[in-house]
C-alpha cells in the first residue's frame, strides 16, 4: 500500500503568497490541495493508503478559517511522526503595509472581512493575533513583504526540491502552419538544404535515421549548431533561477517533417548532457 513520505502544510496570513507556495510545489512534483479542513487529514492519508494511490509527497494549504489550527497542526504532525512521515509546516508571512498594498491590487476580499463583517485593516490586525501561535510551531518561516512572486517560487523550490525541476520542451514545426503559441523561444532552420527535395527523403521524417544523417551532415547545420548550443547552455539555468518550472524551445523549418525534427532530436541529447531534462513534441510531423 502507498502512503506519502512527505507533507508540507502551508498556512500563515492572507495575502502573503500562500497560493503562490503551493502553486510552487505542485510545479516540482507534490500533490496539492488548497484549503482541505484538517479534520479530513487523517481521512485523506487512509484513503490515499488503503486505495494504493501513487501519491508521494503532499502539500496542503491551510489558515485561520480552521478552528484551532495550531492544535490541529501539532496533533497531525506527530501522528506523521508516528507513521514514519516526514512533515513540516511552512508560515507565511508579510508587513501589514505589504499586504494592504496586494489587496489593493488584486481587489479581494479578506477571509476574515467575509466571515465577520469587518474592515480589510481590522481584517489583518485581527488575523496578526489569530496567527502568532502558529508561527511558534512552524518549521520554516517566510517573510514575502519584499519578495515577489518569482522570488518566493525560488525559495520554495530551493528548500523542496531535490533534483533539478524545470522541464524543457522541445518542440518542431512547420511554419506553413504557425509558430507554437507556447514557445519561449523560437528558431528557424529554413536555411539548412531541405530533404524534401530528395526523392529518397521526400516521404521520410527526421525521425528516419538517414533524414537524421543527412541533416546533421549539411554544413548550415553545424554553423547553426556552433552558435546555438553556448546560447541554450547559457539561458537555460536563468530561466530556471528565474524560478520557470517549464522552458518551451521551437524550432522550426518549412513543413514540420524534416529539418526541424532532426534537430530537435540533437538538442535534446545535448540539454540532456549538460544537466536539464528535456522531452519532444514534434507537433507537425505527421502532417
Amino acid at each position: 500500500m502507498n502512503k506519502p513520505v512527505e507533507v508540507v502544510f502551508i498556512t500563515g496570513l492572507s495575502g502573503s503568497g500562500k497560493s503562490t507556495a503551493l502553486d510552487a510545489l505542485e510545479d516540482i512534483g507534490y500533490f496539492c490541495i488548497d484549503n482541505l479542513p484538517l479534520d479530513l487529514f487523517k481521512k485523506l492519508i487512509e484513503l490515499i493508503e488503503y486505495a494504493n494511490i501513487d501519491i508521494n509527497r503532499l502539500a496542503i494549504a491551510c489558515d485561520i478559517r480552521d478552528i484551532n489550527i495550531k492544535t490541529k497542526l501539532t496533533n497531525i504532525r506527530e501522528w506523521l511522526n508516528e507513521s514514519s512521515i516526514n512533515a513540516k509546516i511552512v508560515f507565511l508571512e508579510a508587513t501589514k503595509d505589504a499586504i494592504v498594498k496586494r489587496y489593493e491590487q488584486t481587489r479581494r476580499s479578506h477571509p476574515l472581512s467575509l466571515i465577520k463583517k469587518i474592515g480589510l485593516q481590522e481584517a489583518i490586525e485581527e488575523e496578526l493575533r489569530l496567527t502568532r501561535d502558529i508561527k511558534d510551531i512552524a518549521d520554516i518561516e517566510i517573510d514575502s513583504s519584499h519578495l515577489s512572486p518569482n522570488a518566493l517560487r525560488r525559495f520554495i523550490f530551493n528548500q523542496f526540491s531535490k533534483n533539478r525541476h524545470m522541464l524543457i520542451n522541445l518542440m518542431s514545426f512547420g511554419f506553413k502552419y504557425g509558430i507554437p503559441i507556447e514557445s519561449d523561444n523560437v528558431f528557424d532552420v529554413r536555411f539548412i538544404p531541405n530533404p524534401y527535395f530528395i526523392e529518397k527523403l521526400k516521404n521520410r521524417t527526421g525521425l528516419d535515421r538517414e533524414t537524421y544523417e543527412f541533416v546533421m551532415s549539411q554544413e548550415e547545420t553545424k554553423t547553426f549548431l556552433e552558435g546555438v548550443k553556448p546560447v541554450l547552455e547559457s539561458i537555460i539555468p536563468l530561466y530556471e533561477k528565474e524560478g520557470k518550472s517549464y522552458l518551451t524551445i521551437s524550432i522550426g523549418c518549412t513543413g514540420g517533417k524534416h529539418r526541424s525534427v532532426a534537430i530537435v532530436e540533437y538538442l535534446k541529447n545535448f540539454i540532456n548532457e549538460i544537466g536539464f531534462d528535456a522531452k519532444t513534441i514534434h507537433r507537425d510531423v505527421k502532417r
